[in-house]
């Protein structure tokens, strides 16, 4: 892993400082950030060296890292600029060294628990999403689930996890928000009849995969929607959501109406929610707005991300294929990315 700090009139050292065995720092001029970050590769640790920078460009560079979600950063502030430290870490931020810290700058000690904190993908944030953590490995009755790359058939023991589901009723789901990018363009281009045939299309594909993975599509509206997992199928969510983007391309050659290639962006969190088997728009749930602001406001285009509590349930074979990326409303976020092949 490579750990960058930028700051003023810093140069790049020949023989970077060791921190351990297996970590050095690398230091670089503030004038590298903008050009360096778009290549820096998923996870690496940059901080931000804020002393004698003027206010205009220290207001700037605490701006490049947060629009860079796949990158972790810390800032050092050893003159106490940084009025808000909880705001950092609001945007993602994973390290503060300030003003009463200046004895205290990285150290081995210091960034290994900043690497801790930050690869805590079994961390979770609060005391409710180690609830539903605990209930989606476990399920209600306290059996653990089975966790299964391979798609079984939804009949057997992912049917058992809905058979407890009464409609009308509160229970723990994992939640899948699945949203077609690109939906205003979409409207301008194609015929509105064209349009909802493709789209509820669309909707049977994302249909079929849950149903093999246990879950069952939801709420929608014409481009997504909410698939519901019962936590005795939560470790299905994230594969349902790998399956999606994996079948993508055989979709749109095989299935898809549209001329182009569709692109889509999910978002799965754990939580809380009145079932009701026909989809309502008139269930209040804060977990319902949650996982709706996490995939509207937040997720990118093309891409899955998921929530600390919904890590929790993810397949331990998957988990290496998750980065985090920073903090939403209070919880850390990770993005799970399709596979690459490998051929060590």
């Amino acid at each position: 892993m490579r750990i960058l700090v930028f700051g003023k009139n810093k140069k790049p050292r020949s023989a970077p400082g060791k921190v351990t065995k297996s970590l050095a720092i690398e230091t670089y001029p503030i004038s590298d950030l903008a050009s360096m970050v778009p290549s820096l590769q998923d996870g690496t640790l940059v901080y931000l060296d804020l002393e004698g920078l003027a206010g205009p460009q220290r207001e700037k560079v605490l701006t490049v890292i947060p629009d860079n979600p796949h990158l972790l950063f810390g800032v050092v502030d050893p003159t106490g600029f940084v009025a808000d430290v909880a705001a950092l870490f609001h945007v993602g931020a994973v390290d503060y060294i300030g003003r009463k810290m200046r004895g205290n700058r990285l150290n081995a000690r210091r960034v290994s628990q900043v690497l801790s904190f930050a690869d805590g993908a079994g961390v979770l944030e609060d005391e409710r999403d180690a609830r539903d953590a605990r209930e989606a490995r476990d399920g209600r009755d306290g059996a653990p689930s089975s966790l299964q790359l391979t798609a079984p058939g939804a009949e057997g023991a992912l049917s058992d996890g809905w058979s407890r589901i009464v409609p009308g009723k509160e229970y723990q789901f994992a939640i899948l928000f699945v949203e077609v990018d690109g939906a205003e363009e979409m409207k301008k281009k194609h015929e509105p009849e064209n349009l909802a045939g493709a789209m509820e299309s669309f909707r049977g594909f994302v249909e079929r995969m849950a149903t093999q993975h246990g879950g069952r599509t939801w709420m929608w509206s014409q481009f997504g929607g909410l698939v519901l997992f019962p936590v005795k199928n939560a470790a299905g969510a994230s594969l349902c959501g790998l399956r999606l983007f994996l079948s993508r391309i055989f979709y749109d050659v095989e299935e898809s109406i549209l001329p182009g290639h569709i692109s889509f962006h999910m978002a799965l969190s754990m939580g809380t929610t009145v079932y009701r088997e026909r989809d309502t728009g008139e269930i209040i749930s804060e977990s319902l707005n949650a996982v709706f602001h996490l995939g509207k406001r937040y997720t990118r285009p093309g891409q899955f991300f998921l929530t600390a509590g919904a890590m929790e349930a993810v397949p331990q074979k998957l988990k290496g294929l998750c980065v985090p990326v920073g903090t939403y409303e209070g919880r850390r976020i990770f993005r799970l990315n399709p596979p690459r092949p490998s051929y060590s």
